[in-house]
């Protein structure tokens, strides 16, 4: 319940800090190409502190939230993935000697227990092989997946009470790479790409190498740490910071007071993502370069953003559009959400192309 595998639909549910997304696909199969059309799709924010850092403190109010959402979206399909980050997630890439499937899965047992900073007892574990083996004898590169089990159960209880079948729990950032694979998928294959989901707590970073996935890292950076220190610096309301940091001036704002904070603040950041790319191009005997930069999450929408990490890495840096390669109607839905809202539904569209198991 923990991989990067894509079997009946389900609703891809994003719960984040923030809000709540969810996004249902009708998936067709026409020879060798699959077919993706948003079939429902909603947003309904959370009350603030509903989730903290990561963990539900209000799981009344994730799960009443979620009913609305279903309800107002009439999304009557009650079978959902979901997707979790943070630091109660561990991924670790290993090799391994090619090996049987039984050899591997035992092997894997050893490398988690070995890996993984909490008891293995207190986790679910799995796996995907990301490369096939290289020659006769050679080694298998996997991706091992750890997630606490309180964290899982966390997440799980509010989907049961909002009266939702939970049918499989991914990693938020796993969730967003099969979205950038279904909407981009010849700059999936040919080029060296990173990924970064900034949530309101948590930003998501992932590295894929010519469609293998390379490096993941989750940052306790986000948005409400923006508003907090907008706050904190012009002694203002919560709400007046936020208001701000989506493009809303109020009275108590100060014009240059707050493009001064919000310059130190993205500055903060880039240099968090200075520290992870400079490590994954040390991280072989060979060169490698990011070739291109996807931004999603609601972080990723505030004046600058793109602009800020072009002008800093010198890489190509655009907002993730999940809908470039999804037919939608029109008429039947509002534009927002495949216009100015596109890049927060990455994590929803990436969980929705999945399929539940038969």
């Amino acid at each position: 319940m923990l991989g990067l595998a894509k079997e009946k639909s389900v609703v891809g549910l994003d719960i984040g800090s923030y809000s709540v997304k969810a996004v249902e696909l009708k998936i067709k199969q026409k020879g060798d190409n699959t077919q993706y059309e948003v079939q429902k799709i909603g947003y309904e924010p959370l009350p603030h502190d509903s989730i903290v850092e990561g963990t539900i403190i209000d799981s009344t109010a994730v799960s009443e939230t979620i009913k609305l959402l279903f309800e107002n979206a009439k999304i009557t399909t009650r079978d959902v993935a979901i997707s979790i980050s943070g630091n109660s997630v561990i991924i670790k890439k290993i090799s391994l000697p090619a090996m049987d499937q039984q050899e591997l899965a035992e092997s894997i047992i050893w490398e988690a227990k070995h890996n993984i900073p909490y008891n293995y007892e207190e986790t679910n574990v799995d796996y995907h092989v990301v490369r096939s083996p290289r020659g006769a004898e050679g080694t298998v590169d996997i991706l091992l997946v750890a997630a606490k089990k309180d964290k899982i159960a966390n997440y799980s209880n509010s989907v049961s009470v909002a009266r939702k079948n939970l049918v499989a729990i991914e990693v938020d950032i796993f969730s967003l790479i099969n979205a950038f694979e279904v909407n981009y998928p010849e700059i999936f294959k040919e080029k060296t790409v990173a990924l970064i989901n900034m949530g309101a707590n948590i930003t998501n970073v992932g590295i894929v190498e010519h469609g293998v996935p390379q490096l993941f890292r989750d940052l306790s950076l986000g948005g409400y740490f923006f508003t907090e220190n907008i706050r904190k610096e012009l002694n203002v309301s919560f709400e007046e910071a936020e208001a701000a940091l989506k493009g809303i001036p109020g009275k108590n704002i100060n014009a240059d007071q707050f493009a001064s904070v919000l310059t130190m603040n993205i500055r903060d950041l880039l240099d968090e993502m200075e520290k992870t790319f400079s490590f994954y191009e040390a991280g072989e005997k060979r060169e490698r370069r990011i070739e291109q930069i996807f931004l999603s999450g609601g972080l990723a929408l505030i004046p600058n953003m793109v602009s800020a990490f072009e002008l800093k890495f010198r890489i190509k840096t655009e907002l993730l559009n999940p809908f470039r390669s999804i037919k939608f109607d029109e008429k039947k839905f509002e534009s927002i959400y495949f216009n100015e809202m596109a890049p927060v539904f990455g994590v929803a569209v990436g969980l929705s192309t999945r399929k539940a198991e038969k």
